[in-house]
C-alpha cells in the first residue's frame, strides 16, 4: 500500500503541512503584491503535479467548452454584482457600522500607467492566483485532510471562505465580511461547476477588473451608492 495514498495518515499530515506552508506564504515579509501570489501559484502547481501527476484536482479540467465557460462567467458576473453591490454590501455596512476601506487604491485615480500595471497585477494575483489557491488547492487539501462525513463539502466551502477573508483585514470589518461572502459564492460556484476553476477565475477577474477600473476613474464611491439607496447615508 502506498503510504502517501489519499486517505492515509501520512497523506493527511503531508497535506496539512503543504496547506500551512502555502497559506503562510501570503503573510511572508520578503515578497509583496503581486509576486507573493506568483510564488504561491508556482508552489501549488509543483506540489499538486508532484503528488497527482495532473492539475485536474485543483480544477484544471475541460468538462465544458471555452465558449460556454466564458458565457457562464459573464452571466454570473452580470447577475451577482448588482445584488452584492446594491443589497448585500449596504446591509453589511449597516450592520457593522463600517464602510469597506478602499483607500489603498485611491492613488490609481487618473494614473493610466499605474492603472495598467495594477490591472495586470490584480488579474494575476487575485483573479488567477487566489482562485487557484483558495478554491483549487484548498479544496484538494481539505478533501484529503478531513474524514468522510455527510456535510464535508459544506464545511470545506466555509473553511475556504474564512481563509480567503483573513488576508483582507486591511479593508476593515465590513471588507472582511464581504470578502467572506464572495468566498462562499466562489466556492459554491466551483462545486456546482463540477470543480471547473476556469469559471471562478473568469468571474473573479471580471469583478477585479471592474473594481480597478472604477478606482482609475475615481469612482470607488460606487460601492457606497447602495448605502444611500437603502439607508440614506
Amino acid at each position: 500500500m502506498n503510504l502517501l495514498s489519499k486517505g492515509s495518515e501520512k497523506s493527511k499530515i503531508f497535506s496539512i503541512i503543504q496547506l500551512i506552508l502555502c497559506y503562510g506564504l501570503i503573510f511572508n515579509p520578503w515578497t509583496s503584491f503581486p509576486y507573493t501570489f506568483i510564488i504561491i501559484i508556482i508552489t501549488v502547481f509543483i506540489l499538486t503535479y508532484w503528488s497527482d501527476k495532473s492539475l485536474s484536482e485543483i480544477g484544471f479540467k475541460s468538462n465544458i467548452s471555452i465558449y460556454k465557460t466564458i458565457g457562464i462567467g459573464l452571466l454570473l458576473f452580470a447577475s451577482l454584482i448588482p445584488i452584492i453591490d446594491f443589497f448585500v454590501q449596504p446591509v453589511v455596512n449597516k450592520l457593522t457600522g463600517d464602510v469597506t476601506d478602499y483607500s489603498a487604491f485611491e492613488t490609481i485615480a487618473n494614473n493610466f500607467p499605474k492603472y495598467s500595471k495594477y490591472l495586470i497585477y490584480i488579474l494575476i494575483s487575485a483573479g488567477f492566483g487566489e482562485e487557484i489557491f483558495f478554491r483549487g488547492f484548498l479544496f484538494r487539501q481539505f478533501k484529503i485532510i478531513l474524514p468522510e462525513f455527510r456535510s464535508k463539502t459544506s464545511v470545506i466551502i466555509i473553511l475556504s471562505a474564512i481563509l480567503f477573508s483573513l488576508p483582507h483585514l486591511y479593508q476593515g470589518l465590513s471588507g472582511v465580511i464581504i470578502t467572506f461572502i464572495f468566498g462562499l459564492i466562489f466556492a459554491v460556484i466551483y462545486v456546482k461547476s463540477n470543480y471547473n476553476i476556469w469559471i471562478t477565475i473568469i468571474l473573479h477577474g471580471l469583478i477585479d477588473t471592474m473594481f480597478i477600473t472604477l478606482a482609475y476613474f475615481g469612482k470607488l464611491n460606487y460601492y457606497t451608492y447602495g448605502n444611500d439607496l437603502l439607508f440614506g447615508y
